[in-house]
């Protein structure tokens, strides 16, 4: 007798299914993460190892440049903007100067997409501001690269602490109100972020309080630039840690009864380890547009060249009526905090000693004047030969993944 015999398909259960995805997801969960890391890292490696391959070329340009210029080298500051076409010079040399070949950096790797690189002290410091490369941003500091991805841009006036002899970030803890005393220079000290632009790789910090008082420039002409001031910053800074990022050359440019004047600060013949803030920067601060009608005065407001920090709201007046006082605080309190007599003008804490700091800026509108921050609350023009009123307010630069907390 003939049997049929049914085969029997067997498949996998719903059950069965459903423990196979939630497997496979979780192998997804644990494996995609690292493969990611992986790749991100081979990203921050190639980006390093192009800002490392765009300095030798920087170094390489100097030599390049000595070579065929019979060992001469422009004492200036050299200035290259970087994009897909390449880091292009910006300086117009005179003609005693054979550029042929020297108007770009030469390199290979990826090219950043924005940036810049300055060469000074007759070649001998060469720095990098917010070079863009696949998409971090990177620096060179003190002899290696670092590259970062975007971080969380912060407000003007964070408070932040650092100690910048270790030359790391400290603990609120770890603070106290004697740090901020006029003339502590060391140990786990208050600061302030300003300037924060997206983009950037570092953090720029300016003190809570001065470390020294000085005359900005005690001959009485501002066109040397402020010596007393940068001789004083450099002998406060010695103990600060060499980690801190060197900072940027600062050029100051203005035009006094129709003649053109300019000196450069150089930091690396300061020690690299601080610098002064500039007007042009506590103009940005506060929002204050230069004058372009004055004669290259510069903020000029009623018949002379200042502004409060604070202002009225119309445009009209912005910057020529103060509205903080001692009952209503200032919302620039922290540019101007532990000076002498300030809480009557809107500053949180004042204390004995200075009236105000000097910037790094010339006054325009006068030979023997400089700009300083005043405990009024307010940017204006003081002689430079004055030693007993302004002192020194250090403004350093640190990377951003240092202060990340």
């Amino acid at each position: 007798m003939k049997k049929n015999f049914k085969t029997k398909n067997k498949g996998f259960t719903l059950i069965e299914l459903l423990a196979v995805i939630v497997i496979l997801a979780v192998i997804a969960l644990i494996a995609v993460p690292q493969i990611l890391n992986i790749l991100n890292k081979a990203r921050l490696s190639a980006a390093e190892d192009s800002t490392s391959g765009i300095i030798k070329s920087a170094e390489n340009y100097v030599t390049s440049f000595m070579l065929q210029n019979s060992g001469g080298f422009p004492e200036g500051t050299l200035t290259f903007e970087c994009s897909n076409d390449g880091c292009i010079l910006q300086n117009n040399l005179d003609d005693s100067y054979n550029m042929d070949n020297l108007t770009k950096l030469d390199f290979k790797g990826t090219k950043p997409t924005s940036g810049t690189i300055t060469i000074s002290n007759s070649g001998q410091n060469i720095l990098t501001t917010n070079l863009n490369i696949n998409n971090f941003t990177c620096l060179y500091s003190k002899g290696k690269s670092s590259c970062i991805e975007k971080q969380e841009i912060k407000e003007n006036g964070t408070k932040v602490y650092f100690n910048p002899v270790e030359g790391k970030q400290c603990s609120e803890d770890d603070y106290t109100e004697d740090q901020s005393k006029t003339g502590v220079k060391e140990g786990c000290m208050q600061w302030y972020i300003f300037n924060d632009n997206e983009g950037s790789a570092v953090y720029t910090l300016i003190l809570d309080h001065n470390i020294t008082g000085t005359a900005w420039n005690s001959n009485g002409n501002n066109l040397d630039g402020p010596k007393e001031v940068l001789e004083a910053l450099k002998d406060s800074t010695t103990t600060w840690s060499d980690e801190l990022i060197s900072p940027m050359p600062y050029t100051a440019s203005w035009r006094l009864n129709n003649e053109s004047h300019s000196y450069t600060i150089d930091c690396s013949t300061y020690g690299n380890k601080a610098r002064l803030i500039s007007a042009e920067e506590i103009a940005e601060i506060t929002g204050a547009s230069k004058s372009t009608d004055d004669g290259g005065i510069g903020w000029k407001l009623q018949s002379v060249a200042w502004f409060y920090l604070d202002g009225a709201e119309s445009d009209d007046a912005k910057w020529q009526t103060q509205v903080a006082n001692s009952s209503k605080k200032s919302k620039y309190a922290w540019l101007f905090d532990n000076t002498n007599n300030c809480t009557n003008y809107g500053c949180n804490v004042a204390q004995n000693g200075n009236e105000g700091y000097w910037t790094s800026s010339a006054n325009a509108g006068d030979s023997t004047s400089a700009w300083r921050v005043y405990y009024y609350g307010q940017l204006a023009g003081h002689y430079i030969y004055d030693a007993n009123n302004y002192g020194v307010r250090p403004v350093i630069t640190v990377n951003k993944s240092d202060l990340l907390q």
